[in-house]
Order: C-alpha cells, then sequence, then structure tokens
C-alpha cells in the first residue's frame, strides 16, 4: 500500500497596515533571491531580522549580504511585509513536498535584476578604484548570466572606460557567450578585444 500523500501546507497572508517602503520591497527581493526555492516566508523574515536562531546559522544565512537589513523592525512587521510582496505579485509560492517556499514572480525577478546590476557596478568601481581588478572572481561567479549581460550592457551604454581593467581580469574566467560580450563592450569602449583561452567554452 502506497504511503498517503502529505497534504500541503496552507498559506494565509496577513497584510500590513501600510505598504511597504521601496527600500523594504528591495530588501525583501534580495533576501528571497539569496535562498529561492530554499526558504519559506518565515524563512526570509528571520533573514532580514538578522535571527541567530539554530536553522538560521545552521543554513549560514547569516553570511548573507542582505542579512539584517530590516533588523530596525519587530519579525511581525517583516512578516507582514513579506506576504504583502506576494499579494502584489513581487513573489509567488511554489511546493517542494508540499511545503511552501518563495520564487520569483516575473516583476520581481526584473527588479531584483536591477537591483543586482546595481550591486556589482558598485563592486566593480570600488576594485577598479583600489586597483584590485583581480577581485572579480569568484564574487562574480554565482551571479545569473542575464544579470552579466546586464551588467555589461550599461557599462557600455554609460561609457565606463574606468572599469577596463576589472573587464580584462574577468574575461578568462568566464564561458565562451560571457567572453564575447565581454569583449564587445571593451570594444564599445574603445579598447581592443581579447582572444579567447582553451577552456571553458561552454
Amino acid at each position: 500500500m502506497s504511503r498517503r500523500k502529505r497534504p500541503r501546507i496552507p498559506v494565509t497572508l496577513v497584510l500590513p497596515a501600510e505598504p511597504p517602503t521601496r527600500d523594504e520591497i528591495d530588501a525583501i527581493l534580495m533576501a528571497t533571491d539569496a535562498v529561492v526555492m530554499g526558504a519559506g516566508r518565515s524563512g526570509v523574515t528571520l533573514i532580514l531580522k538578522g535571527s541567530r536562531s539554530r536553522k538560521v546559522l545552521a543554513q549560514e544565512w547569516d553570511k548573507l549580504p542582505d542579512y539584517g537589513r530590516l533588523q530596525h523592525l519587530t519579525t511581525d512587521e517583516i512578516a507582514r511585509k513579506v506576504d504583502w510582496c506576494l499579494h502584489h505579485d513581487w513573489l509567488r509560492i511554489e511546493y517542494d513536498h508540499e511545503i511552501p517556499l518563495l520564487v520569483h514572480s516575473p516583476q520581481g525577478w526584473e527588479r531584483v535584476k536591477t537591483l543586482w546590476v546595481a550591486r556589482v557596478l558598485d563592486w566593480f568601481a570600488e576594485w577598479a578604484a583600489a586597483r584590485q581588478p583581480e577581485s572579480v572572481w569568484p564574487p562574480l561567479e554565482p551571479i545569473h548570466r542575464q544579470i552579466k549581460f546586464r551588467v555589461l550592457e550599461t557599462i557600455a551604454r554609460e561609457q565606463r572606460v574606468e572599469l577596463v581593467p576589472v573587464l580584462r581580469a574577468w574575461f578568462p574566467h568566464e564561458v565562451r557567450a560571457v567572453r564575447e560580450a565581454i569583449n564587445q563592450t571593451l570594444q564599445a569602449l574603445g579598447q581592443a578585444g581579447l582572444p579567447h583561452p582553451k577552456r571553458n567554452q561552454a
């Protein structure tokens, strides 16, 4: 006899009296981005609160960039703002083994890409100013490829010539598609492209 299927954990949204600010929405989206399909509403709430719970420490969520970003709010306030983002389709829920986990909605993912581009460009500016372009790797390794392409498009459009050393340091670590985009960006900045290494041909 097969085991009875466990019922889905129900989700009941509880909304705040006032909508979250743009900064609070951004914080919720970025915290969720770090744990997509790896945490639910309560997990993201713990991250943003800066909780030192056993679960947070075991998952190493305390090392995430947006850990504690809304620590000035109560846990209940954060949870209601997360629910607001769900209600207004900035986030969505998908089930894994009947457990509700957070994922991006299309509009949420578009906003996350914009936020990541700004964050990566800040990194690039810091590394270029410190003359440490080699710092680009491995921090860029886990970044979604769509974000990388948008970063390069922004650098070309804004003519960020000061970031050329970082682009050159980034180039050899990447797969072919991203290397080609880096070369296109270098050329848009009036720089010579770089030869492709004989690896990372994906």
